[in-house]
């Protein structure tokens, strides 16, 4: 397939300057696209992760563990700022990452009164192998791209979603 094959999204548009000739829905050819593709890769992370028994909050936190380097630990404060979720939610998903016995909680040697995070053998097995997939999967997803494409389509959406504010 080439970028001049139509697809579902140049059909809208099509429909939309047909029946609205007085609108311009030019943005949906590049929001309705980011959109559909969101599905494929949304469907496609979620069978990888299903293979791992995680599901994307948990691999966010277990892949946040991962990221700091050994001794694979956080605080659940810096948890929070890295996976940018409420703290509700973030005790939910570390309970369920305990009972999986993917993580366990201790009490923070630098001070007692808090607690920090830490990553089993069997979560880092888990997340090691989930994230080789998930970058597997991502890479496939780009298959069509060379890597000149890759690199303006990643400056472009940068530059898109630093415009937006939080």
């Amino acid at each position: 397939m080439s970028a001049s094959t139509p697809d579902q999204i140049d059909q809208i548009v099509a429909l939309w300057r047909a029946v609205r000739p007085d609108l311009d829905p030019s943005s949906t050819e590049v929001i309705g696209r980011i959109a559909r593709m969101e599905y494929f890769i949304t469907r496609r992370v979620l069978q990888d992760l299903a293979l791992h028994a995680i599901n994307v909050g948990e691999f966010d936190v277990l892949a946040a563990i991962r990221r700091a380097g050994a001794p694979f630990q956080l605080s659940p404060g810096q948890l929070q700022n890295m996976v940018l979720i409420s703290s509700g939610a973030l005790t939910n998903r570390i309970n369920r990452l305990e009972k999986a016995e993917l993580v366990t909680r201790h009490t923070d040697p630098n001070d007692r009164r808090g607690v920090v995070v830490t990553l089993t053998d069997k979560g880092l097995t888990v997340i090691e192998d989930a994230v080789s997939h998930h970058l597997a999967a991502e890479a496939e997803l780009l298959e069509p791209l060379d890597q000149a494409e890759r690199m303006q389509l990643a400056a472009l959406l940068k530059k898109l979603l630093l415009a937006q504010k939080d």
